[in-house]
């Protein structure tokens, strides 16, 4: 087939050959439907002749298609041209790692980039390993750095596909800096079981991927010899140098890593890229300075992978690995650690329980297509899921001081928490609300929260209660609980989730939102006093976001997640277990993971950890049936949190959850993507302005959640409200969203809605419109196109869940309850419909003159597309032709910290 500028293959029209190898043809071509720019990949001509390979070529292309990961090249489509086939994908501007490195003479990168390029791609592979999915030609040709330092992995599948000589020569791909990369097998960098033309697995990566991380670090290639059969015999016989040969700052930690990678036996090696993920980032995790202090580990030959695992950690936590706290160092206190992993299945398995003896442990897992509570012994990879005769999804469970009950949340007959034998026999049902309960230390009771919590603290709604529930009878009293007018007083703390049990009964701690900086912040409470309120203390009071608080064994101490070192990770305060008062400062726990919680722990001191990986993506569903397919928008490394199209459809703002919070624009086709902000302050939503110029969002740099301004270039950040120069009783504005003349802001405040008008001062902007009922607040707020009149959903204050639509006229000045199901509620243009969304995945229109509603399945909508809360996470377009949806990819499992001495 002849392809030359100007060539359609289908709806796309070729713009300039990109590059060429033994794999085939790259163009740059234009997407006529979509008016973007692609990368076409045409397999050569000589074997489109076998009907096999096209088969098989199209086959590898779908699987590789159905991938959602930042670091794997986005498959769009696949297609043939007079009898060819062809791939479309992802455009990508940067360079390869080759280019990177230097053809000629390769010069090493910095320790830390290269464990960072390392650890992108090791986690990449761990996604495509988990869907059956082999590479079989890594090489630095075919890994690509996008210019925001993004490493995507090129061509899943071709490798398995072409089966080509292993002595193929190297260095065959000529690329260009657009280019996503053809490229064949090159000797230097296949496994040994390639080298002998054994069946492979997906080890055989994680050896390729070894020589990648020697060549990165030393700027040498791990087994370049004069020719591809020396070349080859070198990777069956040799091991390379070590690394400070080259080096003497490279840690020998290091060298054991990639030692490890490189071992000739499959067994030998690292059995999953994951763990070679979480070994890289455990490294990558430490200061500069530290890095190279590492102590050298023993030989790995013949060693076991979970000892030299341990080892590894341990050595790294005695060799004083520590935390970047905001504006200081903590050293972590414990040291001598050692880690292991207890679950390995695909998805996110969370919520650990330990039995007292540590012995066994239950969680969750959805892998029966709901979740479901498994046990399993620590020692042991068998679960056993105690559930699985409901179909209702069960979470949260928590073993009874003497293990012999595991009680836990459960949707089952409308939901609450239930109580089972330790073996699933006997389940019973306690109450009929309720989530996350413990246990009292004499088993006689629980204590039990209103609103559920799962992985997404930064974004939960609802006020939650305390209550107190007699495990025997169900009979249950208030700890923690709201009217109308303590709901109006959230500042004061009295918000409170997650609760648990001190060792001695003496106290019970939880977390909330409240405070003078309106983050996520610890308490406790005495639950025996005869007026529990007044012996509420609040444990922290600054600006980190804590979160997931336990009790340590001896009750010394409270553990809690939080982000205040940058990632949300495990830390301890000391604590007077009486009074519940802290007596120190908080202390990093460092648990080598950027996200960790779902914590546990033992008398002898284990804890049990979730530690998760995830990455987001927003893509553009037309809603025409007929073309109702997914494309890609914006993606990333990165949480997406809130995320909205501009009026005219050509970008997308978006902020980042997580860690750190900032505000990010992109184009529509997720290409020029600009970072608007950039520092530790916690910036959210994005609310567009009617001309497309400027961004709204609520931030708290003033201390309070405010509302402030960006232009799109990320020039003019302004405060635009004050919450308290205004004396309101709202401490918090959320969500702001911009009237059609650009004068007036619609917001959240706390239970309330609220207008800003932008003409008048600062201290007199903000005009409460009150609220529905005392029950519900007012979320995502939405202007009419005439800006006659305003559509919110609703939130239950006590649980958190959003049973319905309300519809606010500025001419009568008050709130109608307009339906009692829906979510994100939009408007349809002529401001006479809105659309909705449920938790079935399906958008519902409701016409505002007749009150009829009509419910339509969404055609084309990803599975893996939800929020938190189980609801799909979608934006309509302001024209109301197109859908944007977030798709999330998580892998979380569960480990256990042992730990050394103190």
């Amino acid at each position: 087939m002849n392809i030359n500028p100007g060539t359609k293959l289908g709806s796309y029209e070729i713009i300039s050959k990109i590059g060429a190898g033994g794999m085939g043809e790259v163009w740059r071509a234009r997407d006529s439907r979509l008016g973007r720019d692609v990368a076409v990949k045409v397999l050569p001509e000589s074997f489109s002749a076998s009907d096999d390979r096209v088969r098989r070529f199209e086959q590898e292309a779908r699987a590789a298609g159905t991938l959602n990961h930042p670091g794997l090249v986005t498959i769009f489509d696949v297609g043939t041209h007079d009898s060819a086939p062809y791939i479309v994908m992802e455009l990508l501007e940067g360079e390869t790692v080759r280019d990177v490195l230097g053809e000629e003479k390769p010069s090493p990168l910095p320790v830390r980039k290269a464990i960072d390029y390392a650890t992108q791609i090791a986690l990449a592979l761990a996604v495509a390993h988990e869907n059956r999915i082999i590479h079989r030609d890594l090489k630095p040709e075919n890994l690509f750095v996008t210019k925001d330092g993004r490493v995507k992995i090129l061509d899943f599948g071709l490798a398995k596909l072409v089966g080509e000589s292993p002595a193929a020569d190297d260095d065959q791909t000529q690329q260009k800096q657009t280019s996503p990369g053809t490229v064949m097998g090159t000797a230097g960098y296949m496994s040994p079981e390639q080298v002998r033309a054994q069946d492979i697995d997906h080890r055989s990566d994680i050896f390729s991927l070894g020589a990648i991380l020697f060549e990165m670090l030393t700027g040498q290639r791990a087994f370049k010899r004069d020719s591809s059969v020396e070349t080859m015999n070198a990777i069956l016989k040799e091991d390379p140098p070590e690394l400070a040969t080259f080096d003497q700052k490279l840690p020998p930690a290091l060298d054991q890593i990639v030692r490890h990678c490189l071992e000739k036996s499959p067994h030998e090696r690292f059995q999953s890229a994951r763990d070679l993920a979480f070994q890289l980032r455990t490294l990558h995790d430490m200061s500069g300075s530290s890095i190279g202090k590492v102590t050298a580990l023993p030989s790995r030959k013949k060693l076991p992978y979970a000892m030299a695992a341990a080892i590894l950690i341990a050595a790294l936590a005695g060799a004083g690995a520590f935390a970047l706290v905001r504006g200081r160092f903590n050293a972590s206190p414990i040291a001598g650690r050692s880690f292991q992993q207890l679950t390995f299945g695909a998805g996110v398995e969370m919520f650990p329980t330990l039995s007292p003896d540590g012995k066994t442990f239950a969680y969750v897992s959805s892998e029966s297509g709901n979740d479901d509570i498994y046990v399993q012994r620590i020692d042991g990879r068998t679960p056993i899921n105690l559930t699985r005769s409901s179909i209702a999804n069960d979470t949260s469970p928590s073993f009874s001081r003497d293990g012999s009950q595991i009680a836990f949340r459960s949707e089952r007959d409308g939901g609450g928490i239930f109580v089972m034998g330790a073996t699933g026999e006997s389940v019973r049902r306690l109450t009929d609300f309720g989530y996350n309960p413990s246990w009292s230390p004499d088993g006689s009771r629980l204590v039990v929260a209103t609103v559920h919590v799962k992985l997404a603290p930064h974004s939960r709604s609802g006020m939650s209660e305390l209550w107190l529930i007699d495990a025997r009878s169900g009979a249950k009293r208030p700890l923690i609980q709201h009217t109308a007018a303590a709901a109006q007083k959230s500042r004061e703390g009295r918000d409170a989730v997650q609760p648990a049990w001190s060792p001695n009964g003496h106290r019970i701690a939880f977390w909330g939102r409240g405070g003078k900086f309106s983050s996520r912040d610890l308490w406790t409470i005495e639950p025996d006093a005869k007026e529990p309120l007044k012996t509420l203390v609040q444990v922290t009071d600054d600006p980190a976001l804590d979160w997931n608080v336990l009790w340590s064994s001896d009750g010394k101490f409270l553990l809690f997640g939080s982000d205040r070192d940058g990632t949300l990770n495990l830390w301890r305060l000391r604590v007077d277990e009486q009074s519940g008062k802290p007596a120190g400062e908080p202390e990093s726990l460092a648990l080598p993971a950027e996200f960790s919680g779902h914590f546990a722990t033992t008398q002898q001191g284990e804890i049990a950890f979730l530690t998760k990986t995830r990455a987001d993506r927003v893509l553009r569903l037309p809603l025409d049936v007929k073309t109702g397919t997914p494309e890609a928008s914006v993606g990333g490394s990165f949480e997406i949190g809130q995320f909205e199209p501009s009026p005219d459809g050509r970008s997308v703002a978006f902020t980042t959850g997580g860690g750190q919070e900032d505000l990010f624009v992109a184009s529509a086709d997720g290409s020029d993507v600009r970072q608007l902000t950039n520092d530790e302050e916690r910036d959210r939503y994005a609310g567009w302005s009617p001309d497309g110029r400027r961004l709204y969002s609520y931030s708290n740099r003033a201390g309070a959640w405010d509302v402030w301004s960006i232009n799109v270039d990320g020039s003019g950040l302004t405060q635009v409200t004050d919450v308290a120069a205004s004396k309101l009783e709202a401490g918090a504005l959320f969500y702001p969203e911009v009237s059609p003349d650009g004068k007036t802001l619609v917001v959240c405040a706390e239970r309330f809605g609220a207008l800003v008008h932008l003409s008048r001062p600062m201290a007199q902007r903000i005009e409460l419109i009150g609220s529905v009922d005392e029950n519900h607040t007012i979320d995502f707020p939405r202007w009419s196109p005439d800006g006659k009149r305003i559509i919110a959903g609703l939130s239950n204050i006590r649980s958190g869940d959003a049973p319905g639509i309300a519809l606010y006229s500025l001419d009568n000045r008050r709130w109608e309850k307009i339906l009692d199901r829906g979510y994100l509620p939009r408007w349809l243009p002529g401001g006479k419909r809105i659309a909705f969304f449920e938790k079935n995945r399906s958008m519902g229109v409701l016409d505002l003159e007749t009150r009829a509603v009509t419910m339509t399945a969404i055609p084309g909508l990803p599975e893996d597309v939800e929020s938190a809360g189980s609801t799909p996470d979608i934006k309509l377009s302001a024209d109301g032709t197109t859908l944007y949806v977030k798709q999330r990819q998580q892998q979380g499992d569960i480990w256990l910290m042992r730990p050394g001495k103190q």
